[in-house]
């Protein structure tokens, strides 16, 4: 008789089931900490020389839980596939197959240490594949005593400046040895792509105090990487990523020194006439049994607050998905599924098509079910996707078969994202209609110029190009400029007409490998001041103020004030131009001097 299963050749098959990456697979054994109700999570990755490339590469890693630890049996059962002791739908476990698959996925041996009355009685299993398929390991092994090993045992009473960690009452600790499968591989690589996938993975329970995880790199005890909410709906307030309405422009974290005035970038959108942002959908789906049944399934949607988006919160309404909190949203572009509090998949599923449309960055949607609808979401056994896809149309009448879940879905959230990408959209124009008032008809401070300068009968650079120019050609180059500098988009005559009536124009842009924190352009027979955002003094002290209208107009007008000097003494250019190279460089030596003093 055949063997059902052939344990020597059965090693290789475990190690290459079910993960997609790294991730997924730590997220597996995060799940078991949760489950056995632990507050406190370590993940220590321990490195090596590598010696092929000489560096050091991630070639351990632990993780260390105070949860209510395993006895005997369970430890004994716990590696086996199959064996979950967890076949209630309740929690977010339940397959019996995520830590050992989970564990072989990364590393070809598996080490689990547990205890519940005292480190000191903590107990071991383990399984390595390398002996199995040399028919050395053909089951597992009675659980023996055995201390913690080094530096395991270190973290066991751990001091931060946050909090005393304690795990010697009881706990588990699981070990993967000699990881042959990890992408990254450099400590500091593997810590922030974890920090940024538990913290969307496991959102909730750090939301809600559940639990708190923690990644160390052990020969470097300073990085100590604390695992934040990573909400794709930034909605959060303790989220990783917030928002300063004072400074868009800037992504702030939440545990950034000044928290001052820090807010959720996005909020709830009343969908349906329901201001929570929250639709309870009762979804219809028939069981392996073919039986019907009906339960809730809680669909979110969240939205960009107005402050965070529109033209008046950047520079010359520029496009705010080209800053912080605009490029970290891209990164979370998509719906969320949630499966009791932990996101177990993150994609499009069908419901939106996004081809160069960056709207669709700024709203979120979140699918949340409980496990009593694991078959119909047809949820994998690892817990890392669900099946969920556009099916064929078709209308349905009372009597016909139950519509599949994404249809009922669809019916709800294809039209609120419609909703909300035609809300993003109406901002965006307006965003182009506010940069067209504030860039083009004036601001305050070239108001108070275009006044004070109305009778000025200088023979100024300017006006010598203006009066030796052809106008038709002054307004086609003028919509190059705006059109260039990102100030209007398909500038018009008229709107190149309206700058041209300026006597001075403040643009606001980002000028690359350029050593000068503002230049002059005449050409256009006005004044174009061109302002470096990516100079030190703008980046370090200017940007942080020019929110404040007042100061913004104070400080033009001391700008201005220089330019136009400039401008009305057009005899004495060459003298003027070495004024203004002298006075730049003066300006980068005195703030590179503030920012690095002598010491002494």
């Amino acid at each position: 008789m055949a063997e059902i299963v052939d344990l020597r050749h059965m090693a290789d098959a475990i190690r290459n089931t079910g993960y997609k990456d790294l991730d997924s697979a730590v997220a597996e054994i995060v799940d078991n900490s949760i489950e056995a109700n632990a507050n406190d999570i370590f993940i220590i990755l321990c490195e090596e020389t590598n010696e092929r490339k000489g560096r050091k590469v991630v070639n351990e890693i632990g993780f260390l839980d105070n949860g209510s630890g395993m006895n005997d049996d369970i430890l004994e059962k716990c590696l086996g596939i199959g064996s979950s002791t967890r076949q209630e739908r309740k929690g977010i476990g339940r397959f019996g197959v995520g830590l050992p698959q989970a564990s072989l996925y990364a590393s070809p041996c598996v080490e689990v240490y547990s205890w519940q009355n005292g480190v000191e009685n903590s107990k071991k299993v383990f399984l390595d594949t390398e002996k199995m398929s040399k028919g050395e390991q053909v089951e597992i092994e009675p659980p023996v005593a055995c201390k913690l090993p080094k530096p395991y045992s270190e973290f066991i009473t751990y001091k931060t400046q946050e909090k005393n960690y304690d795990f010697s009452k009881n706990g588990t600790l699981v070990i993967w040895k000699k990881c042959d499968n990890l992408n990254p591989r450099s400590r500091l690589a593997i810590k922030d792509t974890l920090q940024e996938s538990l913290g969307q993975k496991f959102r909730y329970f750090i939301h809600n105090k559940t639990c708190e995880i923690r990644i160390f790199c052990e020969q470097d005890r300073d990085i100590k990487g604390i695992v934040y909410p990573n909400d794709p709906l930034f909605l959060m307030d303790d989220n990783c990523i917030l928002g300063n309405p004072d400074f868009p422009d800037k992504a702030f974290h939440c545990y950034d020194s000044e928290k001052t005035n820090l807010e959720s970038v996005f909020e709830p959108y009343t969908a349906n006439g329901n201001n929570t942002g929250i639709v309870q959908l009762p979804i219809r789906f028939m069981d392996k049994k073919g039986e019907e049944h009906t339960e809730n399934v809680e669909i979110k949607f969240s939205i960009v607050k107005s402050k965070f988006y529109d033209a008046t919160a950047f520079p010359g309404g520029k496009n705010p998905g080209s800053y912080p909190i605009g490029k970290h949203a891209k990164k979370l572009e998509g719906i969320s599924v949630v499966r009791a509090g932990r996101e177990i998949d993150f994609r499009k599923f069908d419901f939106f098509e996004n081809v160069n449309e960056p709207q669709h960055r700024w709203w979120g949607c979140e699918i949340s079910f409980s496990p009593a609808l694991d078959e119909a979401f047809k949820v994998a056994n690892n817990k890392q996707y669900v099946e969920l896809k556009k099916t064929q149309e078709k209308e349905f009448q009372e009597d016909d078969e139950l519509p599949s879940v994404w249809e009922q879905l669809n019916k709800i959230i294809k039209p609120t994202i419609d909703d909300m990408y035609k809300q993003n959209e109406n901002i965006r124009e307006r965003m182009r209609s506010s940069s067209m008032a504030e860039n083009v008809f004036s601001s305050a401070s070239e108001d108070t110029i275009d006044s004070v300068e109305e009778n000025n009968t200088e023979d100024s650079i300017s006006e010598n190009i203006k009066n030796n120019s052809d106008p038709a050609e002054l307004v086609e180059k003028t919509k190059g400029v705006l059109e260039e500098n990102n100030v209007i988009e398909n500038p018009t005559d008229e709107d190149a007409k309206q700058w041209l009536k300026m006597k001075l124009k403040f643009i606001y842009k980002a000028q690359i490998g350029q050593s000068n924190f503002f230049s002059m352009d005449f050409s256009l027979g006005n004044v174009t001041v061109y302002i470096n955002t990516n100079h030190e003094f703008y980046k370090s002290y200017l940007s942080r103020v020019v929110s404040d209208a007042s100061f913004k107009t104070a400080f033009e007008l001391l700008l201005a004030s220089y330019a136009k000097s400039v401008d009305d003494l057009r005899h004495q250019q060459k003298e003027n131009d070495r004024l203004h190279s002298k006075w730049q460089s003066k300006l980068l030596d005195y703030i590179d001097r503030l920012q690095n003093p002598i010491t002494e």
